[in-house]
């Protein structure tokens, strides 16, 4: 019996976030998450009003899309990882470029789908910011699996004024560790900031002072009003 995963969505927009803001994607929302992070603008996707596809059905689907003009397909959730056994069935079968964002706590399931994928946009979740706790020895084993098998990844930080000390080195073990680009994210509520200009700029220079490659970028799409 086929694999079917449920999806909140599927459409095309830019990227907002992290190092490839501005191309032109497709987006299949996934429903469903791991985790409950604080700043979740996705919560209770998987409740209802979703879809159910196999990985011909979903395929076939996208017939309905211009794939000509898109940069890549962008599986993003939710946490589209906990689809891995379907990932496995949908992704060799698309010609397109696979994007993959993630929260980069399900290593098991990134080592089923790493070979069909291109670019991973894996987020490091801070205690302090994602009420998440004990993520970075979690991160790092998902980090060490994408290096493995030499994949391109940048890591995006979504930060509020509560940042530690001890998380800013946390992040800065980790990128050193694994060569990452880091992508710093301002959080926001309600479409605002929430983080005042100030902490903004003493927390980029902190990360910039010992790990260059290090940049910071809002959430782009919400400025401009697009989903």
């Amino acid at each position: 019996m086929a694999n079917k995963a449920k999806i909140a969505e599927i459409f095309t927009s830019i990227q907002g976030e992290g190092s490839y803001i501005g191309v032109k994607q497709l987006f299949i929302r996934f429903c469903g998450c791991n985790l409950n992070c604080n700043f979740c603008d996705t919560n209770g996707i998987s409740d209802e009003n979703y879809l159910e596809f196999t990985a011909d059905e979903l395929k076939k689907h996208l017939d309905n899309f211009n794939l000509r003009i898109i940069h890549s397909i962008s599986l993003t959730g939710g946490e589209p990882l906990l689809w891995a056994d379907f990932l496995i069935e949908f992704l060799p079968i698309i010609k397109n470029k696979i994007y993959l964002e993630t929260n980069s706590t399900l290593n098991n399931n990134l080592e089923k789908i790493i070979n069909f994928v291109d670019i991973i946009s894996a987020d490091i979740k801070l205690p302090s910011a994602s009420g998440i706790q004990n993520s970075f020895a979690v991160h790092d084993e998902f980090f060490k699996t994408a290096r493995k098998y030499d994949k391109e990844i940048f890591a995006k930080i979504v930060f509020d004024k509560n940042i530690l000390e001890d998380e800013i080195n946390h992040c800065l073990k980790l990128a050193e560790k694994y060569n990452l680009e880091l992508i710093l994210q301002p959080k926001t509520e309600e479409e605002n900031i929430a983080v005042s200009p100030e902490t903004i700029l003493e927390v980029l220079d902190k990360f910039l002072s010992q790990h260059p490659k290090t940049r910071l970028i809002p959430q782009v799409h919400k400025y401009l009003g697009v989903e």
